[in-house]
């Protein structure tokens, strides 16, 4: 049976990224054609996702014991055409993943974390102590508008491999978003860029999820979330 794993209300103090790191889909996609195709190819987390499929449908060929052989090709026939009339429309293709993995695998893990606070975006200093229409005067003396931001994690774990989408919105609407594929190695699970400078350590901990970028990785952050990314996130 799958395990799912989720948690609101985090503390996270980090985030993770603007930009995308490079993807490798389980198929080639230097010969992608259709629209689902080149939509999984374009998109990190996809791309993982598609991975991750690859793996547990080559593990479910030895350990799926609840159907035969021809059974689960024929329904990995049956899935894949179903994904295909998903489109380029990326929560169809998401859920598709999810759904399929779901039923060949029986070491889901699902994580789906979040947590929203207020931030800020400035908007100037105020005359006389006043701020225009729609502003307020901020505790450290600036005007600014508020709105909701705060990080989010989501991953996908089976067969080893883990698809994740990190994701953070901060300070005056600066943002980093980090998705791809992360291995699991020594009982976490370890992304690296194609660079390999900036790298993810993902891990499940007595006090819950502990996400651990290394300096490098504030180079997908936006231009103002310079140093978003030097702190371990757990809780």
């Amino acid at each position: 049976m799958p395990q799912y794993f989720k948690s609101l209300g985090l503390a996270l103090l980090l985030l993770v990224s603007v930009g995308s790191a490079a993807t490798a889909a389980s198929f080639d996609c230097n010969k992608a054609t259709t629209e689902t195709e080149i939509a999984i190819c374009n998109d990190p987390e996809l791309s993982a996702l598609d991975e991750v499929m690859g793996q547990a449908y080559r593990l479910a060929k030895i350990s799926a014991d609840w159907m035969t052989p021809q059974e689960l090709r024929n329904s990995q026939k049956a899935w894949l055409q179903q994904r295909n009339r998903c489109g380029d429309n990326f929560d169809c293709l998401r859920n598709s993943y999810v759904q399929r993995l779901e039923e060949v695998s029986d070491g889901v893990l699902h994580i789906n974390v979040g947590r929203n606070f207020a931030s800020y975006v400035y908007e100037g200093e105020p005359v006389s102590g006043v701020c225009p229409s729609g502003t307020k005067l901020s505790d450290w003396g600036q005007c600014v508008s508020w709105f909701r931001g705060g990080p989010s994690f989501r991953g996908l774990s089976a067969a080893g491999t883990m698809a994740f989408s990190y994701d953070y919105v901060g300070a005056n609407a600066h943002t980093c978003s980090l998705s791809g594929r992360a291995d699991k190695v020594n009982g976490l699970w370890i992304f690296q860029d194609d660079s390999s400078t900036c790298a993810l350590r993902i891990e499940m901990g007595a006090t819950g999820l502990s996400l651990n970028p290394t300096p490098e990785c504030n180079n997908y952050c936006g231009m103002r979330a310079e140093g978003a990314m030097e702190q371990i996130i757990e809780y």
